[in-house]
């Protein structure tokens, strides 16, 4: 079971930043990651069910065809029950997702003790220091949200995400010089990739930034007009 579910897992293609940016990835799966998702969630569900784990990177796997599949909540205890048995890099993961969930489901003041847990484990987890910044954001301690967003663009400069997240930060609070830095900066380093501008519009509207999510969303149009029909259901 854990073998065949390692083998559905590897051929999933969704780019986790994607499917992370918002709570139901459901739209952006291929049917390949369809298909990948049903037989990896059942092998792995099934060696789960007998006691049959190996390890505890399966229980992590099965915690992401869990979300893939739609339920965001079953994903995060799972991610939680891996996490115990995890030591470092692997158990920083877990808790970086299971932050990077709780976020998305709005549960700001448990995603960010995850995510001090996985920058616990390694410190030079960014991706956990995006998320710890929104999470931070969203429970109104916006000072607190921009010295992490900070202290991650001080440790990579190229990160387009957290300096998308610094720009909107410095515009809602009238700072528009320190905006248009960290906009110029995010610019130089984004991909021409329509799903990759989706996806930073995507977190910026979760961060209610929504003028420069607008100017993502508008340049995914441009690069794929067909992302005009994603524009007209996306969530608000």
């Amino acid at each position: 079971h854990e073998y065949e579910g390692d083998r559905a897992f590897q051929k999933i293609r969704i780019p986790d930043e994607l499917a992370l940016a918002q709570t139901n990835p459901d739209t952006w799966l291929s049917p390949i990651d369809r298909e990948s998702i049903v037989k990896g969630k059942n092998h792995l569900q099934g060696a789960a069910d007998f006691g049959f784990f190996v390890n505890s990177e399966s229980l992590a796997k099965l915690a992401w065809f869990v979300y893939l599949s739609g339920d965001a909540e079953q994903s995060v205890q799972l991610l939680e029950q891996a996490a115990v048995h995890q030591g470092g890099q692997a158990k920083a993961l877990s808790l970086y997702y299971r932050g990077a969930i709780l976020n998305r489901l709005g549960r700001y003041e448990l995603a960010r003790t995850h995510l001090d847990q996985a920058l616990a484990e390694r410190a030079d987890l960014i991706l956990a220091r995006e998320e710890k910044g929104e999470a931070l954001w969203q429970l109104g301690r916006k000072e607190e949200a921009i010295s992490v967003w900070s202290d991650a663009v001080q440790r990579n400069g190229r990160l387009v995400v957290a300096n998308n997240q610094l720009a909107g930060a410095a515009t809602s609070l009238g700072r528009s010089a320190e905006a248009i830095v960290h906009e110029k900066r995010a610019d130089q380093f984004t991909p021409n990739n329509p799903h990759y501008h989706w996806m930073i519009g995507l977190r910026l509207q979760n961060l209610r930034m929504n003028e420069l999510a607008e100017k993502h969303f508008q340049r995914a149009i441009q690069l794929d007009p067909g992302f005009q029909l994603r524009r007209k259901r996306r969530p608000q």
